[in-house]
């Protein structure tokens, strides 16, 4: 774990690099993390209000790097990217996985009926 938060950490890019295979997996995996689903209100606002303070260059004391990057996925898997307001339940990008399951289970389980 991360004693100490680097102050040079660039928020507005992945965690990992995108020109590998598997840092482009973990950024997506972290996105789209369907436990983020259950995150209560105040979890989400806190995780808001951490990014926009270290946006803001204002860093909460014992604030540590792997804290910092939970509370960018979990505001990045929450809220819209260009508004920043809180999206409704079924289009976070935590949602897509059991979303998209529930809908290609329906499309396979009643594709040959017909009304």
């Amino acid at each position: 774990m991360s004693e100490e938060l680097r102050p040079d950490i660039n928020i507005k890019e992945p965690q990992w690099d995108q020109g590998t295979f598997m840092g482009r997996a973990k950024h997506f995996f972290m996105v789209t993390d369907p436990r983020n689903i259950v995150l209560s209100a105040e979890a989400l606002a806190k995780a808001k209000r951490t990014v926009e303070n270290y946006r803001h260059g204002l860093v909460s004391p014992g604030l540590t790097e792997d804290e910092l990057w939970r509370a960018k996925y979990i505001y990045d898997s929450a809220f819209h990217p260009d508004t920043g307001e809180k999206m409704i339940l079924v289009g976070r990008m935590s949602a897509q996985v059991p979303m998209n399951m529930t809908i290609t289970g329906c499309m396979l389980t009643f594709y040959s009926y017909r009304c």
